[in-house]
């Protein structure tokens, strides 16, 4: 749990880019322990939704298969 004003950095896939849906449909066809992958504006509704303030989502490719995204944000 964080105190008000502490900072999160949270980096994850990202829903974002086409290659990870169809990552993501693959992993939930496979494998019963997946849940999902989320978009930016999921991961921002979800921060906002538990108390934190956003200074920044970034999105990002690694390569041509991989796109990741990284939140910055402070705890209201």
């Amino acid at each position: 749990m964080l105190k008000p004003g502490g900072r999160l950095i949270l980096t994850d896939w990202c829903y974002d880019y086409w290659t990870c849906r169809g990552l993501d449909l693959w992993l939930r066809l496979r494998d019963r322990a997946y849940c999902r992958t989320y978009g930016a504006s999921d991961l921002e509704r979800m921060l906002q939704a538990g108390g934190f303030d956003i200074a920044a989502i970034e999105r990002y490719k690694i390569d041509w298969l991989w796109g990741m995204m990284t939140a910055k944000a402070l705890k209201r």
